[in-house]
């Protein structure tokens, strides 16, 4: 079984990365893979966002705007991944749960 867990992660980490999702190290800001007992469980943590006063106001880095980063991280991450095959269980604000369409399909 961890085999297959392995190939699992592995699988969603590629279609993430072909989506441009580039996986962060634990702790760090960005997206996090965890294995969870159902599939791979995906997480944002919000990555400050700073760009020159001309390009975009002071106030980018406003935690509100993470929300609405967040919301777009997932409808984006969700379309990769069903565009692949997966099914995606959104869990609210911990984020997505991605499960292995092998094991969800019916006999």
């Amino acid at each position: 079984m961890e085999d297959h867990e392995d190939e699992l992660v592995l699988r969603v980490r590629a279609v993430l990365a072909e989506a441009g999702f580039e996986e962060s190290a634990p702790g760090e800001e960005g997206v996090h893979l965890i294995r969870h007992a159902r599939g791979v469980l995906i997480g944002w943590l919000p990555v400050q966002v700073t760009r020159p006063e001309q390009v975009a106001p002071r106030d980018i880095a406003d935690p509100a705007d993470h929300d609405v980063l967040r919301h777009a991280f997932m409808l984006a991450a969700t379309s990769a991944l069903q565009s692949a095959g997966f099914v995606v269980d959104p869990r609210d604000d911990q984020g997505l749960l991605v499960l292995d369409p092998e094991q969800t399909s019916a006999p």
